[in-house]
């Protein structure tokens, strides 16, 4: 197989595997900003209902193990979503870490398998990705 057939690193597949989980998506005040008008909604009513406070700061709430605003694998935010979801999966931890890497694509089915993380390192650098 030629050069120009190689599978991508990787190419979303909308499945919704990162936005599953258990809280942990930080927000900063620029992001609950542009959530707010994205929704057509204050400051404080989004801080009500899609918001919960934890020691790090506000982060987005979750509902059945799952992002708040996922609705049928997709976001409904995606214009407006934060930082942290953006840049997935070029994460510090996963360009940095080999062994977070090989976790990645045991879950998220657009990460190519055959991909090494040295590749997947050398993408996210020329990406503009912070390796630190």
């Amino acid at each position: 197989m030629g050069e120009n057939n190689k599978q991508p690193a990787f190419a979303c597949r909308q499945c919704g595997e990162c936005c599953c989980g258990d809280k942990g998506i930080l927000v900063t005040p620029s992001e609950a900003e542009a959530l707010a008008a994205f929704l057509r909604l204050t400051l404080e009513e989004l801080q009500s209902r899609f918001l919960i406070d934890s020691p790090l700061g506000p982060q987005l709430a979750t509902l059945n193990g799952a992002c708040v605003f996922l609705a049928d694998n997709r976001c409904r935010v995606h214009p407006v979503k934060p930082r942290i979801c953006r840049e997935w999966p070029f994460l510090p931890a996963l360009l940095k870490h080999a062994d977070e890497f090989e976790a990645a694509k045991e879950a998220c089915p657009g990460l190519a398998q055959g991909c090494s993380h040295e590749e997947f390192r050398l993408l996210g650098k020329a990406g503009g990705h912070t390796i630190a």
